[in-house]
């Protein structure tokens, strides 16, 4: 696959909120980066169009090769409030995989 088609996907989200943070996605410390939801160590790539997300490059980096799961639950355990936001993403994600059409 080329990397234009990657490329234009994050052009497209700069500017935007970062679901896990809410912050703008914009430079030098907030680019869009891709996400694998389901890491990479549990056998998951970009490839699946279900498994991407365009993050943050510091919340991508804070997540690292964790699930939403337990993202979250580490957010929680240091009280930082990006926890709900990676809460409601994840919620939203389960139910996009239920009914993709909604």
């Amino acid at each position: 696959m080329s990397h234009a088609p990657r490329r234009a996907v994050l052009v497209a989200a700069f500017g935007s909120p970062c679901p896990y943070c809410g912050e703008p996605m914009v430079g030098p410390d907030r680019w869009p980066t891709r996400d694998h939801i389901k890491p990479r160590r549990f056998g998951c790539t970009l490839d699946d169009a279900s498994n991407r997300a365009v993050v943050c490059e510091p919340c991508n980096n804070d997540k690292g090769s964790l699930t939403l799961r337990r993202f979250r639950n580490r957010l929680r355990r240091v009280g930082d409030a990006r926890a709900n936001r990676v809460h409601a993403f994840r919620e939203w994600h389960k139910q996009r995989l239920v009914s993709p059409m909604s």
